[in-house]
């Protein structure tokens, strides 16, 4: 039993996403700051309010917070996209989804290999002839 679970933890796919799920977090806080200091201080300015999760509430239900997680997603969300997009032009496109084949290709091999059955059938006198 331990010996399984040594495998399953060694496992290229659970290491790798152990190391996503720490760069994850620590991007998620750089992210976090741009948002918090730079980029909502800015559209402050713009509407006159310094803080809008706090401010922004009505009977005490403060949908400020929501618009500022909402934010925030967005642009994690944005950031995040923009670095996978980087790391797979730097990695050569390593994770390119491999081309399906063509459906007439497979159909036209499949008749292809019927004939070459039907035509070895054929020499050998105990198939159907053409």
């Amino acid at each position: 039993m331990w010996q399984e679970f040594k495998d399953f933890m060694l496992r290229g796919n659970i290491l790798d996403l152990a190391v996503a799920v720490v760069i994850g977090a620590a991007f998620g806080k750089i992210v976090e700051a741009l948002v918090a200091n730079i980029i909502m201080p800015s559209i402050a300015l713009i509407f006159g309010n310094t803080d809008f999760a706090s401010e922004w509430s009505y009977m005490g239900i403060t949908y400020g917070v929501f618009i500022q997680a909402i934010i925030d997603f967005i642009i994690i969300g944005a950031a995040v996209f923009v670095f996978v997009k980087v790391v797979n032009k730097l990695s050569g496109n390593r994770f390119v989804e491999e081309e399906a084949e063509d459906e007439q290709l497979v159909l036209l091999r499949e008749m292809r290999d019927s004939l070459k059955a039907v035509e070895g059938n054929k020499n050998d006198g105990n198939g159907p002839s053409l």
